[in-house]
């Protein structure tokens, strides 16, 4: 009789445990928010991206800027189509190193043609303005230097090569024109 019992109650909590029983979701559990087409979009553009950078690299989003901006696109050669620079901090044994690589797109590819080494602990500015007014972008970026301030390198696109025009020292937000 006492088997009986006691056969009976480990079926039960078999049962009671294979049985799929738990605590059932409530309706704001499974609500969501939506994913807008842009959102997708950078997403597949973000891995894209990171396939062409150094393994465990991660990107760098700037201070200033939009949400969500960790690529930033700017026409620096005046054929129309936008270059790309992605900001992206390496890590390297212990020490980290941020870099700059301007990609250049030719039919559906992107290809890296020029890369540049950061400074500094973060990236404040990133941006495509016209600031020697020639008609062709330059490429500003903004560096966190901490309690330094900020360094700003101004880069121009000749012949898929970037060279520096200037660097100077900028607090607070940056205001190109």
């Amino acid at each position: 009789m006492l088997n009986k019992h006691i056969t009976s109650g480990m079926l039960l909590v078999a049962l009671l445990l294979l049985g799929g029983c738990g605590i059932p979701t409530t309706p704001a559990d499974t609500i969501k928010p939506p994913v807008s087409e842009a959102s997708i979009q950078r997403e597949q553009m973000n891995r894209e991206f990171m396939k062409l950078l150094p393994n465990k690299a991660q990107l760098v989003v700037p201070l200033q800027g939009e949400e969500g901006s960790d690529i930033t696109f700017g026409d620096m050669d005046g054929d129309g189509i936008n270059e790309a620079v992605v900001v992206y901090e390496e890590k390297k044994g212990t020490g980290r190193t941020l870099k700059a690589a301007l990609f250049k797109q030719s039919n559906t590819q992107w290809k890296k043609i020029f890369e540049v080494k950061g400074f500094g602990y973060g990236l404040d500015f990133v941006g495509f303005p016209d600031l020697n007014h020639d008609g062709s972008s330059e490429l500003a970026l903004g560096w966190s230097l901490g309690a330094a301030g900020n360094g700003l390198d101004i880069y121009e696109l000749s012949k898929d090569k970037l060279e520096l025009l200037s660097k100077k020292e900028y607090q607070d937000n940056l205001q190109l024109e």
